[in-house]
C-alpha cells in the first residue's frame, strides 16, 4: 500500500494525526457514515474526536458524508435514532473547512446546518466506482448481450424481484443471459426464460473489465439517491447501462430517465434511438467526478484554505 494503515480508537483521532504528519501542516479526510462509527448510526464519539482536532487547531478538515441520517416509521428503529444522528452530523459538519456530499438532498440539509465553521458552499460529488474506471468506451456492438446483477445478496435479491414483474423490460433489452455477481445466495435460475449465470464474488480489478464488456446492469437505488449507489457507479465508470424499475420525471443530481439509464417506460424509445446514446452519456456523467476530479477538486479547495491560512498567518505577524 503507498500510504500506512493505522488502526486506532475513534477517540485517539488527533493523536493519530499528529503521528502520520509529523509535525507538518496536514488535512484530516473524512469519509463519514453514521453506521461505520455507531451502531445506532450517530457518530457521536465520532463528532467529539473531531472536535478536538478543531480545538488544536494544527489540521484542515474535509468531510465527505456518505449518508446523514436515517428515518423510517416510529415501529422501526430508525425513527428513534434519527434526531441523534442528526446532531451528530451537525456537529461534524460545523467543525469541518470543507463539506462534501453525494446527492443534491444532502447538500440542500447541509447548507441549512447553523454555524458552520467554513463559509464555502457544500461541495457535490457522487461517489466514485469500486471497480475501477474505464479510460476508453467499449460500444454496445463489442459488448455481451447480458444484464449484470451485482452487490450484496439483500440488493440482488431485490433485483430479481423487480425483474420478476418486468418481463417486457427484459425481452425489450435483448439480453440472452443475467450475470448474478456477489456472495452465493439462492439466486432463481431464469428470468422470463433468460438463464442466470452465478459468477459469485468476482476481484475488483476482473469485475471491471467484465462490466466494461456487458451491455446493462440492474439497479435497486431510488432514483435521488442513485448518485450515492456504489454499485451504479460501477456500472456508469464502465458505460454498462443502468437498468431500474421505477420510472421518474425531471432529474436528480444531473441524471435522466432515458438518458444514462433507462426504465420500462423508457427502455423502447432507447432501444429505437440507440443504446451506444445512454451508454455514452452514463460514462460521460461518470468521468465528471472520476478519481481524478475528486482528487483535483480537494487539491484546489484544501490548497486555497491552506493560501489563505498562510497569508493571515503572514499578515498578522507584519501587524504585530
Amino acid at each position: 500500500m503507498p500510504y500506512p494503515r493505522v488502526y486506532r480508537l475513534q477517540r485517539e483521532l488527533l493523536e493519530a494525526c499528529q503521528e502520520l504528519s509529523q509535525g507538518e501542516p496536514a488535512t484530516l479526510l473524512l469519509h463519514v457514515s453514521g453506521y461505520g462509527f455507531s451502531r445506532d448510526g450517530a457518530p457521536t464519539e465520532l463528532a467529539t474526536a473531531i472536535a478536538r482536532v478543531r480545538e488544536h487547531g494544527e489540521f484542515k478538515i474535509a468531510v465527505y458524508f456518505h449518508e446523514l441520517f436515517a428515518t423510517g416509521m416510529p415501529w422501526r428503529s430508525a425513527f428513534w435514532h434519527s434526531r441523534r444522528q442528526q446532531r451528530a452530523v451537525s456537529r461534524i459538519a460545523q467543525d469541518a473547512d470543507v463539506v462534501v456530499t453525494n446527492v443534491e438532498r444532502h447538500a440542500a440539509w447541509l447548507e441549512e446546518v447553523p454555524d458552520k465553521r467554513t463559509k464555502l458552499p457544500v461541495w457535490k460529488l457522487p461517489v466514485i466506482s469500486n471497480v475501477g474506471e474505464s479510460q476508453s468506451l467499449t460500444g454496445m456492438e463489442s459488448r455481451m448481450p447480458t444484464l449484470a446483477v451485482f452487490g450484496l445478496p439483500a440488493s440482488r435479491r431485490k433485483s430479481y424481484g423487480h425483474l420478476g414483474s418486468l418481463a417486457r423490460l427484459v425481452r425489450a433489452l435483448g439480453v440472452r443471459e443475467v450475470f448474478d455477481i456477489g456472495p452465493p445466495f439462492d439466486a432463481p435460475a431464469h428470468v422470463h426464460g433468460v438463464p442466470v449465470k452465478q459468477l459469485g464474488v468476482v476481484p475488483a480489478g476482473e469485475l471491471g473489465n467484465l462490466l466494461s464488456r456487458i451491455r446493462f446492469g440492474f439497479a435497486t437505488t431510488p432514483a435521488p439517491y442513485l448518485a450515492k449507489s456504489g454499485v451504479f457507479a460501477g456500472y456508469c465508470a464502465h458505460g454498462t447501462i443502468p437498468v431500474i424499475a421505477d420510472p421518474f420525471v425531471g432529474t436528480f443530481d444531473g441524471l435522466s430517465d432515458g438518458l444514462q439509464l433507462i426504465s420500462p417506460k423508457t427502455v423502447e424509445a432507447a432501444g429505437a434511438g440507440g443504446f451506444d446514446r445512454c451508454s455514452t452519456a452514463a460514462w460521460t456523467w461518470y468521468r465528471q467526478h472520476s478519481v481524478d476530479a475528486h482528487a483535483e477538486t480537494y487539491a484546489r479547495v484544501l490548497g486555497q484554505l491552506w493560501a489563505s491560512a498562510e497569508a493571515s498567518a503572514v499578515s498578522s505577524v507584519a501587524g504585530a
